[in-house]
């Protein structure tokens, strides 16, 4: 729930406040403009014909943002899908092993940080080592996300969201995973060789026995662990990301990153791209496991658990939560089009009107309805169709007769116009499922 105020101070005016209406909720109206709004505490939402002085004072009570909606980060995650389904070979491979020396250098500094402690205090205190990583281990998510970078476990969320999307093809998104996923590991493998094995930087106790202990440990994970435990960790891997999109400026970028990192990295879930850098850096110095038994019995499962986290449960969550009301904005658009910059006059709507009741009995039945839509090209889920449609016909005969279909238009204008949410455009709890 969002509230909001515009006080005139001790003008004499009145002072207004505004509240998102949910459904079941009973609330008092502050206003006069506000009861003719919100039906004066009544859980639905019934938006007026109002004057354009009131239109003035509603348009006063708009909640200004710090970050963009989640809806506008979803759209602009279908838009770089298709970006990232397009980039060229080489340059995808490069930018891929940009994202792995990032990675690289993130997991060198935390195993300087945590194999720094004494060996008796991190037997002790377990979690002082785990509290390290996610306190630092972030600082390859910022330089990815700002500097520049393909990883693959961001990837798996883009898209598998601009393929449900219908954006991209299967094959563009095996393309780009198959690429990315194998600069990752080639630049994850030559940062740790070249400036973590190569500079001999844990050559010495205790951080020796701390990386060998990591590879070692987690080799040896049984498989469905290693699997259960990707899954959490690209979920917030793939949160971080939306949080980053979220976010206007830079610092909202760095904090919003931050926390979903440390959960995961604190928590000791398994990141792949991670795992391509402390396995490999810990099997350098001696760790006792191979790297065909590191393939098949952690990182294989820990690329499809990072798949079901970031891609099916954080993608699709975003898509099916958000994409409903860009399909709102999208037959909004549509059918607004139709009357263009002309006054809502009665002549007006009853041509729009018109356009619709194609057979001119003088209402406009579902068919007509449905392909009057179809007819303008508007892409948008059938659920949501369905739902504008039970919704405007209040008296439900099964078709829309003119003050059904005018009223109609005159909540889609003030939806738009005002960003007052109305129940009619609401996802019903059944299509939410």
């Amino acid at each position: 729930m969002e509230s909001g105020n515009n006080s005139n101070g001790g003008n004499g005016h009145n002072s207004y406040s505004v509240q998102s209406c949910e459904v079941g909720v009973t609330r008092t109206a502050s206003s006069d403009i506000e009861a003719r709004i919100y039906g004066n505490g009544k859980s639905t939402v019934i938006i007026k014909e109002m004057s354009q002085d009131e239109r003035g004072k509603l348009a006063a009570f708009q909640i200004s943002s710090d970050i963009n909606a989640m809806d506008e980060v979803e759209k602009q995650v279908e838009k770089l899908s298709m970006k990232k389904a397009h980039i060229e070979p080489l340059k995808l491979f490069f930018l891929g092993c940009v994202a792995g020396w990032w990675v690289g250098l993130a997991v060198i500094l935390t195993v300087t940080l945590s194999g720094g402690i004494p060996v008796e205090v991190r037997n002790a205190w377990p979690m002082l080592p785990k509290m390290l990583v996610g306190f630092f281990f972030p600082t390859a998510i910022w330089f990815i996300m700002i500097f520049g970078g393909e990883l693959f476990t961001g990837n798996s969320m883009y898209m598998i969201v601009g393929f449900i999307a219908k954006r991209v093809t299967i094959w563009e998104l095996l393309y780009n995973w198959s690429f990315v996923l194998v600069s990752n590991f080639t630049g994850c493998v030559a940062t740790v060789y070249f400036f973590g094995y190569l500079t001999d930087l844990f050559v010495a106790e205790p951080a020796h026995s701390y990386i060998t202990h990591v590879a070692e440990y987690k080799i040896n994970l049984k498989p469905e662990v290693a699997f259960l435990r990707a899954i959490p960790a690209n979920a917030l891997v793939c949160t971080c990301v939306l949080f980053g999109m979220s976010a206007k400026d830079m610092t909202g970028k760095l904090v919003g990153m931050w926390f979903p990192i440390f959960v995961f990295a604190t928590s000791g879930f398994e990141h792949a791209i991670a795992n391509m850098a402390y396995v490999p850096l810990g099997l350098m110095y001696g760790a006792e496991a191979s790297y065909k038994k590191w393939l098949y019995q952690n990182l294989l499962l820990v690329i499809l658990g990072n798949i079901v986290g970031g891609g099916l449960i954080v993608g699709l969550s975003d898509y099916y939560l958000f994409d409903w009301t860009n399909a709102v904005h999208r037959v909004n658009a549509a059918m607004l089009s139709k009357i263009g910059n002309q006054e809502f006059t009665e002549e007006n709507l009853r041509k729009v009107f018109a356009s619709f009741d194609q057979d001119g009995n003088g209402t406009i039945e579902r068919s007509e309805f449905d392909q009057a839509i179809a007819d303008m090209g508007v892409k948008a889920p059938p659920e949501l169709i369905n739902t504008l449609w039970m919704n405007s016909d209040t008296d439900g005969n099964g078709c829309l007769d003119f003050d059904e279909f005018s009223d109609l238009l005159k909540k889609m204008r003030d939806f738009e116009k005002y960003g007052r949410d109305d129940v009619i455009f609401q996802r019903p709890a059944s299509a939410q499922g």
